[in-house]
């Protein structure tokens, strides 16, 4: 299930890059990839954070808004906001996050919207795929952002 998803969401991250650029802007498209280590850190929902490395080299950190069931009992919908913090500037927007608690695979599509420094401007899609242990409250993943970036 999570290999078909994977598939469809890169596909539709594709899709919102494009859709999300200006017809008439000169634009830059990016792809980045790497690794994010991530960790559960104390806050009033869910959050969690940790190094990313490869193209986005710097910080990720992702705070939940909501919950939601979905119709296979061990698959949760969460909707939160990521923001990556590297040494050219941030990027944020908002995540959302298809995550099997009995596996501890997921899906994770963020539609970025906001970005400062070298990111001013940005629009795009950050896809983290990957595993996370919600009793050790540990996980590994890979990413690909697809980002477009004004001349």
């Amino acid at each position: 299930m999570i290999r078909s998803l994977k598939s469809w969401v890169v596909m539709l991250a594709s899709c919102l890059l494009l859709w999300t650029a200006p017809a008439d802007a000169h634009i830059g498209i990016k792809t980045l990839t790497g690794g994010f280590t991530s960790s559960q850190v104390e806050c009033d929902t869910l959050c969690t954070g940790g190094p990313l490395t490869g193209g986005l080299a710097g910080t990720l950190a992702w705070r939940m808004d909501t919950m939601e069931p979905t119709d296979d009992p061990d698959v949760v919908k969460l909707v939160g906001v990521n923001t990556i913090t590297t040494s050219a500037g941030t990027l944020s927007g908002i995540d959302y996050t298809w995550w099997n608690l009995a596996t501890g695979d997921f899906i994770d599509v963020t539609v970025i919207s906001s970005g400062t420094g070298a990111y001013a401007g940005v629009k795009g899609t950050l896809v983290i795929q990957g595993g996370f242990d919600p009793v050790l409250g540990q996980g590994t993943s890979n990413y690909l952002a697809l980002l477009t970036l004004p001349h």
